[in-house]
Order: structure tokens, then sequence, then C-alpha cells
């Protein structure tokens, strides 16, 4: 507790200033459901009309929102059921993300019990708010692999321009959305391959602490190279500093501030709607194939129902969750399922919903030795000294934006091969993982693990409280799972929330990934310099780690079952694939078989990527927005 009335005082005052920093100016562009379509009893003789409807206001609808109106010709309704994340400082501010979750701007889903992980259900933060994830995610700009988009243009089976999908063509897009900014103290000696003209802001403005620092040295000398860069053609292996969406003011670069600026909501051919759930999508059945020709939504459950209708597209942008329920909601998917929940079948796909993976993390947490500054100590004072030093960090980020409030939780990414090569074989000792399954990595370029750090130690995301005065912890995340999960319904009712079960380690694979990674975050830890930051003495200590090295594998496979969270990258639930392979789009992102149908979003991928997943999204969007151009202007 804090110690001094004073101590106490300057904790208040902090919070105080910090609900208050960066308020912004409300804006009166927005409307509500009613204002975009008409109820459900007038639809026919009143509907309006736009030439595509973008269900969703996420990360990667934001982004066709923009380009689909930029050249006047078309109308455009997106429709979002939170708010602008502009006006939620919880959203702006780096360090503050994770006060989204379990609130009102969440979705609040989690899993289904987990057979693998003790029975289990993990919450499963989804945010609410327009900019989806990329207005709630830890702001870590990363693309992945470029073996995983060769990968899934080989996935494509020969199907028409699946060569559209590979590294060298997703490439542009890339570079397309970013906007990379240099940083005073993180010069680049090469940034021939960082965009430099598009809306999303990237660079080093996060707040970095003296460990990261101390990781990256820890992983040179295990074998793991300092590189300045993770994102270009020659890959993604090695240790760096994470780069991030954040600006050079200090605030979150989500897709809403990017492509939503005042003057695109200002277009007279875009209309963004919030507070408007999606309940279904409505088909013409006139003809051979059934034609998507609007969307009913709604605001509350028993209110007003609407319709809108589409003239050229709808365009499904709700995330990996979402989408698929949309879909089985609207009878597209497992005809089964859907006569199990009474729903009218307009299309048999089998796939929707399936295919779900994730990045299964575990964390592993040591304590400090006194006199380490660490995230916790500013953001949760229990000192007078701690409670300076949040005074200071807001007084730094009102004034210079900077310092504490602009950490985004992860001063470091390493990417690395436990299953093979001299990390997995000669540091870790352990047999080719080829001798217990098949390589699952896109490439022998790839990675199968990413090892990242933080001044913060958590369990549960942070919502189970962490009694440890100064500690730090050590992050590996199983990059290519082989367990894939499902996402289903509950009811035929869309206010129910979907049963999402990723089945997290049902395979052997992925445990033998998990241990390793485990054993090669606790070498990173007994490794100069870091290991003279932090205090080994308490092994018996419930929320440390500083026994690890003590146990066996039977015992850390206990503790991956115990203590595995989810760290928010779900994809594939629509994947693009061939229909005899449990595809849901086709290599122009169109449904199979229903006509004016379109997904844009993380559900589309066919396998998830090697590391992060917004950036990858974004690209998605733009490629998806010169596909639906182009068709349009034809």
């Amino acid at each position: 507790m804090l110690r001094t009335g004073a101590a106490a005082a300057l904790a208040i005052g902090g919070a105080i200033a910090f609900k208050t920093l960066s308020t912004p100016a409300k804006t009166t562009q927005f409307y509500s459901p009613s204002q975009v379509g008409a109820k459900i009893e007038e639809s026919n003789a009143s509907a309006a009309e736009y030439d595509f409807i973008i269900i969703g206001g996420g990360t990667a609808s934001l982004v066709l929102a923009n380009r689909l109106t930029a050249d006047g010709k078309h109308t455009v309704l997106v429709l979002e059921a939170g708010q602008s994340g502009l006006l939620v400082n919880e959203s702006v501010i780096p360090t503050a993300f994770s006060k989204l979750q379990r609130t009102r701007h969440d979705w609040t889903y989690e899993t289904t019990p987990q057979i693998s992980l003790n029975n289990r259900k993990l919450p499963w933060t989804r945010t609410k708010l327009l900019g989806g994830c990329s207005s709630g995610n830890a702001l870590m700009f990363h693309l992945g692999a470029p073996e995983d988009y060769d990968r899934w243009a080989e996935l494509q089976g020969g199907e028409s321009d699946a060569e559209g999908w590979t590294y060298k063509s997703m490439k542009k897009y890339f570079t397309r959305f970013e906007k990379f900014v240099p940083h005073p103290q993180v010069p680049l000696e090469d940034i021939a391959e960082r965009g430099t003209n598009g809306f999303m802001e990237t660079g080093y403005f996060g707040y970095f602490t003296p460990i990261g620092k101390a990781f990256i040295e820890a992983c040179d000398k295990v074998g793991i190279s300092p590189v300045e860069d993770v994102n270009t053609s020659k890959g993604t292996m090695g240790v760096t500093r994470t780069a991030t969406y954040i600006d050079s003011k200090g605030r979150r670069m989500s897709t809403e501030r990017a492509y939503l600026t005042p003057a695109v909501l200002a277009r007279p051919n875009l209309k963004v709607a919030v507070g408007a759930q999606v309940l279904k999508i409505r088909f013409d059945h006139s003809a051979e194939q059934p034609r998507a020709i609007g969307v009913e939504f709604a605001q509350n459950k028993g209110g007003p129902v609407f319709f809108a209708r589409a003239k050229r597209e709808v365009i499904l942008s709700a995330g990996a969750v979402n989408t698929p329920q949309i879909l089985l909601l609207s009878g597209i998917g497992n005809a089964k399922q859907l006569a199990d929940h009474n729903i009218e079948l307009v299309k048999d796909l089998p796939g929707v919903g399936q295919h779900l993976m994730d990045h299964a993390t575990t964390n592993i947490c040591y304590a400090l030795r006194p006199g380490i500054t660490t995230a916790k100590r500013v953001l949760k004072p229990k000192t007078l000294v701690d409670g300076l030093m949040l005074a200071s960090a807001v007084i730094q980020y009102k004034l210079f934006a900077t310092g504490p409030l602009t950490m985004h939780s992860q001063d470091c990414m390493a990417f690395t091969r436990v299953g093979d090569g001299p990390i997995g074989t000669k540091v870790l000792g352990r047999p080719d993982m080829d001798t217990i399954a098949a390589d699952s990595t896109s490439g022998k370029g790839a990675p199968d693990v990413e090892v990242v750090v933080s001044s913060l130690a958590w369990r549960d995301h942070g919502h189970k409280d962490f009694d440890v005065g100064n500690a730090m912890s050590i992050t590996p995340i199983c990059l290519r799972p082989t367990s894939i999960g499902e996402i289903t319904l509950r009811s035929n009712d869309p206010w129910d929330k979907p049963l999402i079960d990723p089945r997290y380690y049902t395979t052997r694979r992925d445990i033998e990934t998990a241990i390793r990674g485990i054993r090669l975050a606790d070498v990173f830890a007994r490794t100069e310099p870091l290991a003279s930051m932090i205090v080994f003495d308490d092994t018996a200590h419930p929320l440390l780690d500083h026994g690890l090295n003590t146990k066996s594998d039977a015992q850390v496979e206990d503790l991956i079952r115990e203590r595995t969270e989810t760290l928010y990258h779900p994809t594939s639930t629509a994947r693009m694939a061939p229909l005899k392979d449990g595809g849901v789009v086709d290599t122009s992102l169109r449904v199979y078989g229903v006509g004016g149908l379109r997904i844009v979003d993380a559900s589309v991928m066919p396998e998830i990527v090697s590391g992060h997943t917004t950036g990858p999204t974004i690209a998605i969007a733009e490629k998806a927005s010169d596909l639906i151009l182009r068709l349009s202007n034809a």
C-alpha cells in the first residue's frame, strides 16, 4: 500500500490526469441505425440504397471505406456495433489498452472449456470500437514471414490469380499502407523497404526500457542475432526492438485514426453508422445463384430492426469471430448445423467457422532487483517514489507525448526456430522436431516461435492481481499451431455469443514447441546482462518462475496447461482456399456460390501468419480494394 497521504494524493491526481490526458473533441459525423436504413416493416418501399455495405467497422473495414469512396463514384455504408475509438482514452493512450478489456468496448467473448488446458474457459477480447482490434491491441507492427504469403498462394492449388497472394505481389500493399516515421534514437540504415506515403504511421515512438536492451544482448549471446528490421524481404528471423503503431504524438495509430479522418468522414458518398449490430444478410433467390442484396441491423435487442440495400456488394468485414457467425445466421455454412438451429439454408459451405487458428502464449515471470524501473511501478504505484513516477509520467506525456504512458507492453521481439537448427538442437539440446511431427512452418527460413519481453508481469491478461513489487516477463508464442479449432452458433439468436473452440494444444507438436519456447525463455533470463537484473532467490513463489530450470518436461507441460492464454490473433474461419479443401472464398475473396458477397478480414487468411496479424489484415484490405474497384470500374 502507499505509505503516505502525499503518495496517495499523487496517485489519485495522476489517475485523474490520465483520464483527461487526450480527450478528443466529439464529432457529429457518425450516423445512428435509423439514419441509414429503413425499418424492416417499411423496407420494401423505402430502403436506403448504397453501392457497397461493409459489415463491421474494424481493422480492414475502414481501409475499404476510405479506398472505395476516394474517387466519389461509389456510395458506401459502414455498419459498426461499437463507437469511435478516438473518443476513448484507453484506446488512444498506448499503455492503457488493457483497460478496454471486459468493458462495453469489448465483445467479451470466451472460449468453450479447453480440454487440453484443464478445461479452462479463456477470455477472448475482441475490441468493439471503430478500428476493431487495431483500436485495442498491443500496437506491435509486424508483417509475418515472407514465406507465409508464398504458402498462401501455394494453398490455392493453382487457382486463377493465386500468384497475387505471394510475398512479392503483396509487398506493394505493405508499403502502400505504411508511413514509416524515423526516430532519432533508432536510426535504420536501410529504409528502402519501408513505406513512407501511407496512412498508418509506424516507427519506434513506444517507451523502451533497459530490460529491452538487456534482452537483445542476451539473445545475441544465445545465438539469435540482432537485426534492425524484421519486416523486409530478408525475412523475420532475429531479435529487434519492436516497431509500433504509435504516432509521433504518442497516440495509438488505429485504422480509424489513419483511414477515417474528418476529411474522409465528410465525403458525401460515405456514411458510417455506430451502434449498429448486424443481424443477418438478406438474399435474392430469383436467379440460379443466390445474391446478397442487403443487411438487417439493430441498435439493441428488442429494438427496431432496420434494412439497407446493397446495389453492388455486401462486404463482410467483421473479423474472425463475427464474420463466420453472421454467415451462419444468414444461412451460409454447414447445412446440418443450420438445420439444427432452424436456419433456412442459402448455401451449403461446410468450411464456414472451421479451421480456426490462433497464437497461444504462456508468460514466464521473474522478480527484478531493486532500483530497476518497471511499468507496474509507474502505472500501479505502491510507494511515494512510485507515485512521483506516475505524476512525472503524466506530465511527460501531456507535454512531450513520450515516456511510460507510450509503452505498449512488449519492448522486443525475437523470432527463431526451436524445432530444428542450432537453437533447437544445440542450445536446447533436443532432437529435430521432424522426428516427432512434420514441420508446420511456412518454410525453412521462417520461425516457429516468437519470444517477447516486457517490463510487466501478469496473469489473466493483467486482470488478476500480480502481487510482486518489481517483476518482468518473457513470453514465448507458438507461431505455427497444428491445433485447429472452430466457431459455431450457440443458437439462431444473433444477440447470443457464438461458441469459440480453439482446441489449444491438442497436438503433440504444439505442446513440444511450447515446452521448447519456455525453455528458451528461461535461457534468455539466465544469460547476461539480463541475468544480473533478476533475483533468482525465491524458487517457490507461486507467481514466479525462478525454479524453471529444475522442472521436468512433464512439469513444464503442466504449467502450460494451467497458464496458457490467447494472444488475440484468431484467423482463417472463412479461409481463402479451394472449395474442395474447405475454402469459403476464392482468390478474389468472393464467397463461393453466392453473388454480391465478399469477405475482407483476418478470417480469409489460408493459414495464420508467423507473427502479428494487424499488418497483414490491413494489406489484405488494401489488395481487396484494388480487386473491388477493378471490377466496379470495368
